[in-house]
């Protein structure tokens, strides 16, 4: 665990508690409200920055929450000038992404069952996510995405919640004649951040 204490995940923490206790869920209501409920300091900014440097070619993935009962995770993303992920799913779990760094371009696929019975991505469109900025997804077994740091020369940072745990998912890795193979994948974690601890309701 790296000792860097957070605002910005302090207050995530403090949110999603008040959200998952309540008498119902609801993705929008937690979507709608996270970006108030979050508290991105100047010494946040710094600390991230120093992580940034630590790592300046790694896309890192860093736990900064994960609830016993597993109704969610939290996650610190941080993306070396220029990264982009593959096309990937998300094992069904809902899941909010939050720009705190940088500029982040996160194209929506839909996954279209070709003649072989495989799962194929199609294009939807693409979303621009500046700083202070998010999007939600549900995590519906139609659903992929991929998304790319935008800037060539920044590093870009985000937070991330899912709506459980997040252990493996599959990739979409291009194939010949233009097809994808699904690519079942390891949700890597690089290291814990701050006070992470397992929490209960």
């Amino acid at each position: 665990m790296l000792p860097i204490d957070l605002d910005v995940t302090r207050s995530v923490r403090a949110y999603m508690a008040s959200c998952m206790n309540g008498p119902e869920f609801s993705l929008e209501r937690v979507h709608g409200g996270l970006c108030d409920a979050v508290w991105y300091s100047p010494k946040d900014r710094r600390a991230l920055r120093a992580l940034c440097d630590q790592h300046p070619q790694e896309f890192t993935r860093w736990l900064y929450e994960r609830e016993r009962d597993g109704r969610y995770t939290g996650l610190i993303m941080v993306w070396p000038a220029g990264y982009s992920t593959p096309i990937h799913d998300h094992a069904g779990l809902w899941g909010i992404e939050m720009v705190l760094q940088g500029t982040l371009g996160v194209e929506d696929y839909e996954l279209t069952t070709d003649e072989r019975g495989e799962a194929q991505p199609r294009f939807v469109g693409t979303t621009l996510l500046e700083e202070g900025q998010s999007c939600a997804f549900r995590g519906t077994a139609g659903h992929a995405h991929r998304c790319t740091n935008l800037s060539a020369r920044r590093a870009a940072v985000t937070l991330h919640v899912y709506g459980g745990l997040l252990e493996t998912y599959c990739n979409f890795d291009p194939a010949l004649g233009g097809r994808y193979v699904a690519a079942p994948t390891i949700a890597r974690i690089d290291g814990s951040l701050g006070a992470t601890r397992v929490r209960s309701a």
